[in-house]
């Protein structure tokens, strides 16, 4: 089975063509799409249809994106990924963002694994972020995601009773200044290297839903998952979008 996967949470938009026969990535593509993704996505997925050597009709399975992330990307991610499965009558299956990103890091049972991500360029402290646990050897979300200043969010981690904290995903700027609590009573394991979400980690945990019901999502029920409000709703008090 080959799986197309999108990514769109973030500035930077990524399309990976995972084979679910050799657990392999056939190809990942990226660009930078702040303002252009409405016009550049399908170039994307073109790019990386020809780098992976297949075509459209060799896909089995579409994957998306879901959020939190940018209002308006995450949006155009999914109507994209919505349109592409129905007509190529293919199944479809949201994946959250924060799914993804837990699947990069090597946490243990008794670990509490912190997924997180910049929110918004504006507020640079600020993350998104989501704890999970592993159970079974997957990562298992408690709880809701939560947006939160990343002083904020370790103050509520040193009070968890977990002895070791894994983090996944990206630091914000000053975010070694916050930690030194958790450093000194040596509970915190940090990611080596910086991790974003990408198309290759959301094809991979829609293998790992489909292995576990091969059933596609309802492509008309499929909606974005928001923490934040968009900036219209914060600005005069309306509602546009549906949050959790």
């Amino acid at each position: 089975m080959l799986i197309l996967a999108l990514e769109t949470s973030l500035e930077v938009a990524s399309c990976a063509i995972w084979d679910s026969e050799t657990k392999s990535l056939r190809a990942e593509a990226k660009f930078h799409a702040y303002q252009t993704l409405t016009q550049r996505l399908p170039e994307l997925v073109q790019i990386t249809l020809s780098n992976a050597q297949v075509g459209l009709t060799n896909i089995s399975l579409i994957a998306v994106s879901l959020g939190p992330g940018s209002f308006t990307s995450v949006r155009v991610g999914l109507a994209f990924a919505k349109g592409l499965a129905m007509a190529l009558e293919k199944p479809v299956l949201g994946v959250k963002t924060m799914d993804a990103l837990a699947l990069t890091a090597s946490a243990n049972e008794n670990d509490l694994l912190v997924a997180l991500y910049p929110s918004r360029p504006s507020r640079p402290t600020e993350v998104y972020a989501a704890l999970f646990h592993i159970r079974n050897g997957c990562p298992v979300q408690e709880g809701a995601e939560i947006v939160s200043d990343f002083s904020d969010l370790v103050a509520m981690l040193r009070a968890r009773p977990e002895t070791q904290i894994v983090f996944a995903g990206v630091l914000p700027p000053g975010a070694a200044s916050s930690l030194r609590g958790l450093y000194r009573e040596k509970r915190v394991a940090l990611p080596l290297t910086p991790c974003f979400p990408s198309a290759s980690l959301v094809a991979w945990r829609a293998w790992e839903r489909w292995l576990q019901c091969p059933k596609s999502d309802d492509p008309v029920a499929l909606k974005p998952h928001y923490v934040l409000p968009s900036s219209a709703e914060a600005r005069f008090g309306i509602v546009v979008s549906l949050r959790d």
